[in-house]
């Protein structure tokens, strides 16, 4: 089965070239029989001609004359012509046909495993067939196009020729746009659909699409250069059909390969229109769905520095890497006993009723006790038990007195006389008059 290397909506090129290798070699026993096949009737084909008519060089039907310079055939050059050429028309026609039913096999194999489906004869041929069915529709369509750009350009032979400059872009952009036709038609739309189905997935990724097929046809003349070198020392030693024979192997492997890699842009094109196929795609910012290097969530508690839930994605609330909402109430449900709230006063650290932190500055209660004066005077840090006031009926911004100071305590050594007391009143002389002046 695929597996991708990333969200199929997020994969670059580079990790769908990296995912396309890594199928290959594990679904090769999938693909690798019919390589094998072709292989085989390459090699016995060749060997069948080579020796029927010596050799399928054309330049064996003519020489160069030394002396004048010019061509001259030989004389059973035409005998030989035919010889070269019916084999060759009839091995062409099987190649072609082989190539075919090849492809068909490669995209099965790569839709088998995007789907994880089992892989059955009857089914690629099914589907096969209805590939060519949507490409005789393409041709058809083709050739009204061409005949009416024959039409404009025999009334409006300027307009013509303009039309045939911009026929090149425009063909390579409609190419793009049918590029996943065979894909979609093995993913199970009929040949209509499977083309408005390649029509829908490309909209919109025309630049990325044709990015993708440049590194496609870069590394398709990869394995062209390493199957020319492979072949080499056999066509050097006269073992032409064994030459032909790998070459050949080789770039069905790249075909392969190709095909492998178009069908990673497919999903990740599919997951790109239609997100409900695997879930929302993690935003960068947070390295996946939630941070990877944050701490374990106790069960209830979320991560104060996640995304808050209005601004996530809401149709899937209940991912497991957002916990439930916290309770009602403030703290950590880890905390197995809560402070008593009293009126006015909360827990600075407890998270505020929608998501995240507040301000942890203490902030004024809106009202005051009987007796307290209003905010600004006479007010403590939240978390401070309130104090009842003194008198109920106290005018307001009256406090109690200071409280006596404590006592000093007792001196050492004897014992001090105490000090006399004060005469009573009774005991104090009463004043009298002066005498009287003689």
């Amino acid at each position: 089965m695929f597996s991708f290397s990333a969200h199929p909506a997020m994969i670059s090129v580079t990790q769908g070239i990296q995912d396309a290798f890594r199928y290959l070699g594990a679904s090769w026993r999938r693909w690798l029989p019919m390589v094998l096949l072709i292989s085989v009737f390459t090699l016995v084909i060749y060997a069948v001609v080579y020796s029927y008519v010596g050799s399928t060089d054309f330049r064996s039907l003519y020489y160069v004359d030394s002396y004048t310079g010019q061509i001259v055939f030989e004389p059973d050059a035409q005998s030989k012509l035919w010889s070269l050429v019916l084999p060759g028309l009839a091995i062409g026609l099987v190649y072609v046909i082989l190539n075919m039913v090849a492809g068909w096999v490669f995209a099965a194999t790569a839709i088998s495993g995007l789907r994880n489906r089992p892989l059955t004869i009857a089914g690629v041929v099914e589907r096969g067939l209805w590939t060519i069915v949507a490409g005789i529709v393409i041709v058809v369509a083709v050739l009204v196009a061409v005949i009416a750009w024959v039409i404009v350009t025999v009334i409006l032979f300027p307009i013509g020729v303009l039309l045939a400059f911009a026929a090149i872009p425009l063909g390579i952009y409609i190419e793009i746009r049918l590029i996943f036709i065979s894909l979609a038609i093995f993913d199970g739309f009929g040949p209509i659909e499977g083309i408005k189905e390649a029509w829908r997935l490309s909209n919109g990724s025309v630049l990325r699409m044709f990015g993708w097929g440049l590194m496609a046809i870069l590394i398709t003349i990869a394995f062209s250069i390493a199957g020319g070198l492979v072949s080499a020392p056999f066509t050097a030693t006269g073992a032409a059909p064994v030459a032909q024979a790998m070459s050949g192997a080789i770039g069905l492997t790249a075909s392969c390969f190709t095909v492998f890699m178009m069908a990673v842009l497919y999903e990740s094109e599919r997951a790109r229109k239609d997100p409900n196929l695997y879930g929302p795609v993690p935003m960068p910012m947070y390295g996946g769905y939630g941070y990877p290097s944050a701490p374990p969530a106790i069960p209830g508690w979320i991560d104060p520095s996640a995304p808050p839930a209005p601004y996530g994605y809401p149709a899937y609330p209940a991912y497991p890497a957002y916990p439930p909402q916290p309770p009602a109430g403030y703290g950590y449900p880890s905390y197995p006993a809560q402070p008593p709230a009293g009126p006015g006063w909360a827990n600075p650290s407890a998270p505020p009723p929608g998501y995240g932190w507040v301000n942890p500055a203490p902030q004024p209660p809106a009202f005051s006790y009987p007796g307290q004066a209003q905010p600004g005077s006479g007010w403590v840090v939240p978390g401070a038990p309130p104090s009842a006031p003194a008198y109920p009926s106290a005018p307001q911004g009256w406090v109690a007195p200071p409280a006596p100071g404590p006592l000093a305590p007792p001196q050492s050594g004897p014992a001090q006389p105490s000090a006399p007391e004060p005469p009573a009143p009774s005991d104090l002389p009463t004043p009298t008059d002066p005498p009287a002046a003689s």
